[in-house]
């Protein structure tokens, strides 16, 4: 079976995306979300997207202290690519 994932929301250099088994999305379709590296890894699979943003924003918060950077901002965004 084919996963679809669908972008929801960008955090820094991560990528949240909701997942389906359809190519248009559909919230009620939604089987969980994704966190997603700047090369496309999944990192973590979450059943909320509270919970995959929650996440995201921990990571992003440990790099930027590493760096002593401030937190960066996050967009929202309406694009679906298919995932296999």
């Amino acid at each position: 079976m084919t996963e679809y994932s669908h972008t929801m929301l960008v955090r820094g250099r991560y990528l949240i995306v909701a997942l389906s088994d359809e190519a248009q999305f559909d919230p009620a379709e939604v089987t969980g979300y994704a966190v997603l590296s700047p090369t496309g890894e999944r990192l973590r699979h979450d059943p909320s997207l509270e919970g995959a943003r929650n996440w995201a924003d921990r990571l992003i918060e440990e790099e930027n202290a590493q760096r002593g950077d401030p937190p960066a901002p996050a967009r929202a965004v309406k694009t679906a690519k298919p995932r296999r």
